[in-house]
């Protein structure tokens, strides 16, 4: 994914309308996001900024046209039924321009949404001074695997939470192939 470029702001102010259709039809096309996801999505596709995209998730929000529900320090937020009507009566008033900005990220954009949801990891640091790594590999919801290491530094810590999303699968498989294997 491109850097987020920092201090970004529009071409031309979005009317509130507008921008409430352009998340719809992004999350039409995740099928749900974080704050945090949707906002690195619309500021590196140069669709919009902080100061446009949260009134107008607010506003979807009380229009019941998308649900909320908190997840950690973020809010998860996806397409109801209202939100689906209201982009089928009006979405083709969003420009075609961010249409195709925002179909030629959704793969990636899935991707990457899927192995956060997928490969979930945090760090904490203990009253010992070390830090405990919590490493959660998740399927429907629910988790396969949980692992917990406790690791000497912050940097080493870091690089393990870092990392989980890319090598987690491959994690998964060589700690349960020995233990699977058929006893001779």
């Amino acid at each position: 994914m491109a850097e987020i470029q920092e201090g970004f702001l529009p071409n031309r102010p979005r009317p509130l309308a507008e921008a409430q259709l352009v998340i719809l039809y992004l999350l039409s096309r995740l099928e749900s996001a974080t704050d945090a996801n949707l906002l690195d999505f619309l500021t590196e596709a140069r669709l919009m900024n902080y100061m446009e995209m949260m009134p107008a998730l607010k506003r979807l929000v009380q229009e019941d046209a998308i649900g909320e529900m908190p997840e950690g320090a973020f809010r998860r937020y996806a397409l109801k039924a209202g939100g689906t009507e209201m982009l089928s009566l009006y979405g083709a008033r969003i420009p075609i321009s961010d249409r195709d900005a925002i179909d030629q990220r959704t793969e990636a954009w899935r991707a990457t949404l899927r192995a956060e949801r997928d490969y979930q990891a945090d760090m904490a640091q203990t009253p010992r001074g070390d830090y405990e790594v919590s490493l959660r590999m998740m399927e429907r919801g629910r988790p396969v695997m949980t692992l917990s290491v406790c690791l000497p530094s912050s940097d080493i810590a870091a690089r393990l939470v870092r990392r989980w999303r890319s090598e987690g699968g491959r994690t998964f498989e060589s700690v349960l192939a020995p233990l699977l294997e058929e006893e001779p």
